[in-house]
């Protein structure tokens, strides 16, 4: 590790020769297969990476502030990001990732002032690029932008946006195109097919040349030659004074160097941590029966019967529960690519036409289409079915992918209802209501459904009722008159948890009940429970202020009701990666905190 060892910051490289480049790109190569086998991460993105970082470090002069004269560096999504970490010098925090309070996924402002964005979500590079272009324009500023864009994200309708303005404008922007064919899972599109195409430069070429980009294309994105030539081409392109923005477009390949990542499906995107000879342990898989798979098979098993069933998911097959449905059914369960606004308009007029639709998001991403959602959604109020994994926590992926502020938006969406399935039984009911030809309430109209990412509890069975409570009514899971317990869905074990400690600390016994319906609320089963209970706490992995507990405390204003309600909702809006138990203890939601914060209110001895 001679190189590696003597880089804390990119002009440590400014001086290497090709063949001490080609060396640098080795040693992090082998660097990041033995780390990353110990910590998990993104494996994958980032060995195809390695090259092209280290050559755009080179060649251009990156600084850590957006506001110098000098190059900025934006990643899009960040995740492929390892290789610009360990250039400006945080390679012993590379042993701290997937750790609370470690180093992040992806860049992040809060790790290193040359990550100038928190970044995690697609296509905002080229956006942000071009304000800081336009800024550095405007003030006559040295140094250019570099907005660094997967072809995957390249579809998300922003980048587009992005693109069609910047190529109005001469911006010192340079947008790099790291070109592997996938996002997660392999690509699909139109834009694909162009840049798959046998005559892919010749065609991007007049594409982009023809919007009014400069363009540059690198058929090997590991040939240290190619991509450091290309680079000085690059720049000389920008000095001609009638070209726009320019297009480094590059081919590399995803997973490059990995034996094992070459037949893996996704080329080995995220990895727990794994032996790297073998590939045990490889897979970032949850053992037992998972939220998704349960949404996946019956959604398989329907759309065996039923032609009119289709499934839509913007590049997330595997985390959504489609993945075996699109080999089995290619023509109906469709991954749309990085475009979540395209997938709820084309939801929409699958619904129009009579089919019976369910959107498979992660919730980090399907905030991003609110206003589709309401628009073509819930304004014509098509039966679309929404299935929103990973609500609430979502471990070690960054600040932006906690789905804690799902409810909170989906409450102001009028005409639709939001139902939480936070048990497999549920999920199973659920999924059964909306996939049948019926004419009930709960099969007609939008709706959402979220569900947790993790693995069902192995013993689930044993604290619920023998018998599914009807799915229009708050289920009762444990009896008790001295007080009442709401949990919304996935607090369901805190719930339990939480009525033992108050039964043995203070000989009180709590009702705990199922919330499964946060809009509207299941006014029939819970005003009655409400009425006959003094002290009641409800329990969500959610905000405090837009969550289910303002909703059920304005249930009890509008009904002049007399019970108090602690509710338990997470204060800070916007929480740090990690463990399931660490956050929610950081939230004080978790069952001791909630449990001190009832004997304050209620003057418990303790």
């Amino acid at each position: 590790m001679k190189r590696l060892n003597a880089i804390q910051q990119p002009n440590d490289i400014k001086q290497l020769t090709e063949s001490e480049l080609v060396q640098l790109a080795a040693e992090i190569r082998h660097f990041l297969i033995d780390s990353i086998s110990q910590t998990g991460g993104h494996i994958g993105a980032n060995l195809g990476v390695i090259e092209l970082t280290i050559a755009l470090h080179h060649a251009f002069n990156i600084q850590p502030t957006a506001a110098s004269d000098g190059d900025s560096i934006l990643f899009d999504v960040g995740h492929q990001g390892y290789t610009h970490k360990l250039l400006t010098g945080r390679m012993a925090a590379f042993d701290t990732l997937n750790q609370m309070g470690g180093m992040s996924r992806f860049v992040s402002n809060h790790e290193s002032e040359y990550d100038l964005m928190e970044a995690s979500h697609a296509g905002t590079a080229i956006p942000i690029a071009c304000g800081l272009a336009f800024s550095k324009l405007q003030n006559a500023q040295q140094g250019s932008v570099l907005a660094f864009i997967g072809d995957g994200s390249m579809v998300e309708g922003m980048a587009f946006e992005g693109l069609n303005f910047s190529a109005e404008y001469q911006l010192p922007l340079f947008i790099v195109i790291n070109d592997n064919g996938m996002s997660i899972p392999p690509n699909v599109g139109g834009l694909h097919n162009l840049f798959s195409a046998p005559d892919w430069q010749r065609r991007c070429a007049n594409w982009f040349e023809g919007m009014g980009f400069g363009y540059v294309s690198i058929d090997d994105g590991h040939d240290m030659s190619k991509l450091l030539e290309g680079m000085e081409k690059a720049q000389q392109v920008a000095k001609h004074p009638q070209t726009g923005p320019v297009i480094i477009h590059v081919k590399t390949e995803k997973g490059r160097g990995l034996a094992l990542a070459h037949n893996h499906p996704y080329k080995l995107h995220f990895s727990m941590p794994f032996n790297p000879e073998t590939g045990e342990g490889v897979a970032a898989t949850l053992t037992g029966k998972t939220y998704q798979g349960i949404v996946g098979d019956a959604l398989m098993q329907h759309m065996e019967e039923d032609e009119t069933v289709y499934a839509l998911t913007p590049a997330t097959p595997y985390a959504s529960g489609v993945e075996a449905l699109m080999k089995a059914f290619p023509k109906r369960a469709i991954d749309v690519g990085m475009a979540e606004q395209h997938a709820v308009g084309m939801a929409a007029g699958l619904a129009m036409a009579g089919n019976k639709v369910f959107m498979c998001f992660q919730s980090t991403f399907m905030q991003r289409a609110w206003d589709q959602l309401f628009h073509d959604i819930c304004f014509p109020k098509h039966p679309v079915t929404v299935i929103s994994a990973r609500s609430g926590f979502a471990g070690f992926d960054g600040p932006t992918h906690h789905g804690i502020y799902d409810f909170g938006l989906l409450r102001t969406l009028p005409d639709i209802k939001v139902f939480y399935a936070g048990t497999a039984r549920d999920l199973q009911a659920i999924m059964q209501a909306r996939l049948a030809d019926s004419h009930t309430s709960i099969a007609q109209g939008p709706m959402i459904v979220l569900h947790p990412y993790e693995t069902v509890p192995a013993q689930e069975e044993s604290y619920l009722p023998s018998e599914l409570t009807p799915l229009e009514e708050v289920e009762i899971v444990c009896p008790g008159d001295d007080g009442l317990i709401i949990a919304v869905a996935n607090q369901l074990q805190t719930a339990i948890a939480l009525r033992e400690k108050i039964m043995s600390e203070q000989k009180q016994v709590f009702k705990v009940v199922n919330l499964r319906w946060l809009k509207p609320l299941p006014l029939n089963s819970l005003v009655p429970l409400l009425q006959t209970h003094k002290n009641v706490i409800s329990l969500e992995e959610g905000l405090k202020d837009t969550g289910v507990g303002v909703a059920i405390n304005q249930l009890i204003n509008e009904e002049q009701l007399t019970c108090d309600l602690l509710v338990s909702a997470l204060e800070q809006g916007i929480l740090p990666a990690g463990d399931k138990q660490t956050l929610a203890q950081m939230g004080a939601i978790d069952t001791d905190s909630v449990y001190q914060q009832a004997a304050e209110r209620w003057e418990w001895q303790v």
